[in-house]
Formats: structure tokens, sequence, C-alpha cells
């Protein structure tokens, strides 16, 4: 081929393919850089503007799906009806009292009640049966001949702690023989120091005794300090340590002697 033949053909060839830089930056156009995809592993060298450390938002989180509400047992349900209505009732006889919203009422009473009488006779029968839930058998008991039994032995152990008492502790009797409570109270109170050895040391407000105490101490301010305004008033006292506290005032039967005596031996002492 002459070479001015050649030399046209090359430059038709040029000019009917595009140019080396336009084919790159079509190339470059249609492909994603991988320093523009952060997810493309391997490529956090060449973030370099982001530097070492950065931080990027994790995408938001859906809200889980709210839990559905689990419907209430029948029974509520019914119970709540139950109460709702008899208590409609009740209002509706309270403004309006004819005979018919009276019975209307009372008869759905009688209907509550009947539930309520089921409900306590199963309760029982199960209590019979179960000793751990029977009141009975834990506290004080119901039955006559059990409560017998069981305040004996209540009172053996109140007696046994207040004879511990009688070594260490006295009684203060403060009294005036005008005073008929007084004079009922001082027999009782005898029989009481008699049987479980605790001391009864008498002091008089007037200057005299009583048949079962008939020499006394006279009031030498005692009463005043013990803030004695009431008679017959009695303390518990232990000499040695010069504590006393109050057992109580007016006329008080044996029984609550003990058991007054026997819980202050329990606690522990508060000098006044």
């Amino acid at each position: 081929m002459p070479k001015p033949l050649a030399l046209a053909a090359l430059l038709v060839l040029l000019a009917a393919s595009p140019s080396l830089p336009a084919a790159e930056a079509e190339s470059r156009a249609g492909s994603t850089h991988p320093a523009d995809d952060p997810d493309l592993p391997g490529t956090y060298w060449l973030r370099q503007q982001e530097g070492w450390f950065w931080y990027r938002e994790p995408p938001p989180r859906k809200p889980d799906a709210a839990p559905k509400a689990k419907a209430p047992p029948r029974e509520l349900t019914d119970f709540e009806a139950m109460q709702k209505r008899l208590d409609e009732l009740k209002r509706i006889a309270v403004m309006n009292p004819t005979d018919a919203n009276l019975l209307a009422y009372m008869r759905y009473q009688r209907l509550v009640m009947n539930r309520s009488e089921v409900f306590a006779k199963r309760w029982q029968r199960l209590v019979w049966t179960t000793p751990e839930l029977d009141y009975g058998l834990t506290g004080r008991p119901t039955n006559a001949m059990a409560v017998g039994v069981f305040d004996g032995e209540a009172r053996d152990r109140q007696a046994q702690a207040v004879r511990g008492l009688a070594a260490t502790h006295a009684l203060v009797f403060v009294f005036r023989s005008d005073c008929p409570y007084c004079h009922r109270f001082a027999p009782i109170l005898k029989r009481f120091e008699q049987e479980h050895g605790l001391r009864v040391y008498a002091v008089s407000l007037d200057g005299k005794g009583l048949p079962d105490y008939p020499d006394p101490r006279p009031d030498n301010g005692i009463a005043a300090r013990l803030d004695a305004r009431s008679v017959p008033a009695l303390y518990l006292t232990a000499p040695a340590r010069r504590e006393i506290r109050p057992v109580g005032f007016g006329l008080m039967a044996e029984t609550d002697l003990l058991e007054r005596s026997a819980a202050l031996a329990a606690r522990p002492e508060n000098p006044l």
C-alpha cells in the first residue's frame, strides 16, 4: 500500500475510536471506587481522610412488635362483673327504693352470699386436712377444751419467768388506806407474792396501812418520782441496778399480774 493511502486509513481508524482518557472516564463512571464502599472488606486503608478513629452510626433498629396483652382469667372477669352488678343494683335501690328495685338487689345479694358460703366451707375443709394452715394448731386454739390446755401451758411458762425474777427483782405497791380499789387489790397482790416469791414493798401515800400490808413504808417522795397519780399503782424494780418499770395501775386480776410481770421479764431493763 502506498504510504499516503496507509496514512489516510490510520487517520480514519483513530477518528472512529474514542480517546483513551474518555474511555477510562466512562469506565470509572460506571463502577464504584473501593474507597467509596465502606462495607467492602480490606479497604479501610483507602479512607485516609477519615483518620484511624472514625465512628459510623449503626443503621436504626426496627422496633420490636409490642407483645400481645394476655387475656385475664375468666374467673377474674366474672368476679368483677358480679361485683359491678351488685353495686349497680344497690345504688339503684338506694336512689329509688321501690319494691322491684329492692327485691332485685336482695336476690342478687343472696346469690353472692351463697357463693361466699361455698367458698368458706371449702376453705374450712382444706384447713382441717392441712395442718400447717390450721391456726388452731399454730396459735391460740378455738376449741374450748384446747383453750384450757393452751392457757395452762402459757401460765406455767409465765410463772417460771416470774419466779426467775424473784432473786433480783421486787414489786413496789403504792396505795392509800382510804382507796377501795387498793383494799380489793391488796389480797390479790399478797397471794401473788406468796405464790411466786416476788417480794412486795408497800408504800402508803397517807401513812396508813391495809389489812394485808399493815406496816407500809411512808411516802418519801418516791410516788412523785414515779408519777403515781392514781392508785393502786404497781412497779417492778431491780434494786441492785436502781431500775424500775410500771406494771400497771388500778385493780388488776392475778392473771394480769402474771402476764405483765412475765412480759417485763422478757424485755430489757429501762431505768427511770
